[in-house]
């Protein structure tokens, strides 16, 4: 009887991973091909860190690093004939980018690893995420980059999440690279995955703030939840990996941030 209960609980725990298993996909770059970029040979560790404790839950894990980051896999088709994201990053459920990033009038922008179409940049605007108008499902989009979610573009991710899209992180200002962040992208999974709210847990984890006597730098990172309603959005930032909410339409934006967190590379954010 004792055997059978064993067989009977692993059926159980077994089920329970495939009805919560999703996928988790990442993409990172640490020596740049011809788009440049300065080395930083911690970035994949990160992403890494991130993808496998995911996959620790159950979740199917997908990366295309280093010369596999070329912007094909991130634009929709929408946007261009040739974006096949939701073969690629919107194909998803969760997804982080570990690259270099930087801003302009249309948003953030990531670097890629070799130039693709002509382009060595992903932009905002070329990206959609999500069900909605395409054949996408991401719920969770992560980006390990800077200026991903400048204070004041903050706006322009409105058009990637028309699609449906639940929860966008990123940074405002500078962010940074190194032996020391590796171990709080493995919390963003296992803290994410059904202790705390996804949104929650990147701010919270990837917060450090710059005293003489420690060896952080400040750093400032920001979430944003996306619902029909103004409720719905703060909400989404309770929203677990494991959660699978329903998609809403984007018409409320929420964000949480640390008050007056002044990086490198960004003015503060508001207090």
């Amino acid at each position: 009887m004792n055997q059978l209960k064993g067989i009977l609980l692993a059926i159980l725990v077994l089920a329970t991973l495939d009805a919560n298993a999703g996928s988790a996909r990442s993409s990172s770059i640490t020596h740049w091909g011809n788009c440049g970029g300065g080395t930083r040979t911690w970035w994949d560790d990160m992403c890494m860190k991130w993808r496998k404790k995911m996959g620790s839950k159950g979740w199917s894990q997908w990366w295309r690093n280093y010369s596999n980051v070329k912007i094909g896999r991130y634009v929709d088709i929408t946007k261009f004939t040739w974006g096949r994201d939701e073969y690629n990053l919107d194909g998803g459920d969760a997804a982080l980018i570990c690259t270099h990033g930087g801003h302009n009038s249309n948003g953030w922008y990531g670097q890629m690893h070799t130039r693709e179409h002509g382009q060595c940049q992903l932009n905002t605007n070329e990206m959609k995420l999500g069900p909605y108008s395409a054949n996408g499902k991401l719920r969770f989009w992560q980006m390990s980059s800077c200026n991903s979610i400048r204070w004041q573009y903050r706006g322009k991710w409105f058009g990637p999440a028309g699609d449906r899209v639940h929860l966008i992180t990123g940074f405002h200002g500078y962010m940074y690279i190194g032996s020391k962040y590796v171990g709080e992208y493995g919390d963003l999974a296992n803290y994410g995955y059904s202790s705390k709210g996804v949104g929650k847990v990147w701010v919270d984890e990837m917060h450090h703030v710059d005293h003489w006597y420690n060896a952080w730098k400040t750093v400032c990172p920001v979430a944003i939840g996306f619902g029909n309603t103004a409720s719905a959005s703060s909400n989404a930032l309770n929203e677990r990996y494991n959660s699978n909410w329903s998609h809403k339409s984007p018409n409320w934006a929420t964000y949480r941030y640390y008050r007056g967190c002044n990086p490198d590379g960004g003015p503060s954010l508001p207090n």
